[in-house]
């Protein structure tokens, strides 16, 4: 996982001046470009989550880290945009194979109380590759742009001989795949959540380089600043949602995204921005861990890693749509109007989560009531029968 998200990460740092150089793009193209891998993602995402279920984890994640080698070589060797739309495909098809097989295999020897905390531990993986991938490519950039991309590929190839170097956890047994596992009820709510926060995250990977560039100033530490807030958030408070409930820690942890958006968009200094792309990225941390709880509860063990799969897909779909929208929003207005839409998508989904958390409170003092009203009720008949007896 975190060989492959170096990879991932690497190309979004490289690709946004890579097309303005080569191609002349515009915003949106940058744009789509970035966003199209997510639609790839999320098309894929529940195939390898059912494969994981099933025992065939590591022949999966092996197949993402080829097609990540085959989407970062088509990116560098793509002569036209629409060769590099392509490779986009193959790589977003590479990131689902890797992450969304991946996690069921983890998942399986872990008890179900600590399925939230160990998926959010797990994501460090994720997120530990996106943090220092743009300083990598940056580093290795100065080498010269077609060494960057070489570097990237061979970071994918690694990921794959990896995973090939690993052991098994067992017989393969696929069993007949079954959309409605998918989809148990109740989890429509935390997959908006998650789409939400991916379209502040779609924004922050479309848009912030351009943004930081053409502005304030500080490109280079844009993403680095978001995944490292990330990161830390997610080692030192994964465990809260299983202490507090996914749908408290969302509605604490999206208030603070809301926050970063707001100071992104009110600031011209290099400095402050950063802090507000920190809070955003320390927002976004604990989402997937609160989303993976609300959405477990609702299903059963055996279809886990296909379940989570199917609502990670949300996030996917949020980030393409961030994508694309960000990129008109940024050359039809300005980089400004694009942040401003990711903050209503976050402010939304704080509502939705509260929302969430308050329907379980409710829920949770109405079966309080009905067990003290049955103890009541029970009493004097256990008293009873103790004086018969």
């Amino acid at each position: 996982m975190f060989l492959a998200y170096l990879a991932f990460g690497g190309t979004l740092q490289l690709l946004p001046m890579s097309l303005e150089s080569r191609f002349q793009s515009n915003a949106a193209s940058i744009g789509l470009a970035v966003g199209i891998a997510f639609a790839a993602t999320a098309a894929c995402r529940p195939f390898a989550g059912w494969a994981g279920d099933a025992g065939a984890g590591r022949q999966v994640v092996v197949l993402g880290g080829v097609l990540t080698l085959a989407g970062v070589l088509g990116q560098a060797l793509a002569v036209d945009e629409w060769h590099v739309l392509l490779a986009r495909v193959a790589m977003g098809s590479g990131e689902a194979a890797v992450f969304s097989a991946a996690l069921p295999w983890v998942l399986r020897g872990v008890p179900v109380n600590r399925r939230s905390s160990t998926s959010g531990l797990f994501g460090m993986s994720m997120w530990s590759g996106l943090s220092l991938c743009p300083l990598l490519a940056g580093g290795v950039a100065l080498g010269g742009e077609t060494m960057a991309w070489l570097t990237l590929a061979a970071l994918g190839l690694a990921s794959a001989l990896v995973a090939v170097a690993t052991p098994t956890s067992g017989p393969v047994v696929l069993p007949p795949f079954q959309p409605r596992s998918l989809w148990p009820r109740g989890v429509g709510s935390p997959a908006v959540i998650f789409g939400l926060v991916a379209y502040g995250y779609g924004t922050i990977t479309a848009v912030l380089v351009l943004h930081l560039a053409h502005g304030a100033g500080g490109a280079a530490f844009g993403l680095p600043v978001f995944a490292s807030a990330f990161l830390l958030v997610r080692v030192t408070a994964s465990r809260a949602v299983d202490r507090f409930g996914g749908p408290i820690v969302a509605v604490a942890t999206l208030t603070a995204e809301s926050a970063g958006f707001v100071l992104i968009l009110t600031t011209d200094a290099a400095a402050a921005v950063l802090v507000g792309v920190a809070l955003v990225g320390a927002g976004c941390s604990l989402a997937f861990p609160a989303v993976v709880g609300m959405t477990l509860s609702n299903s059963t063990g055996g279809t886990s890693g296909a379940v989570v799969a199917g609502v990670t897909s949300f996030w996917d779909l949020g980030a393409l749509a961030a994508g694309v929208c960000g990129g008109i929003l940024a050359t039809g207005i300005d980089t400004r109007a694009a942040f401003a839409a990711a903050l209503t998508a976050t402010i939304i989904a704080v509502v939705i989560a509260l929302s969430i958390a308050l329907q379980g409170r409710r829920a949770a003092t109405h079966s309080d009531a009905r067990r003290s009203s049955t103890d009541r009720t029970l009493g004097p008949r256990r008293r009873s029968r103790s004086r018969g007896a």
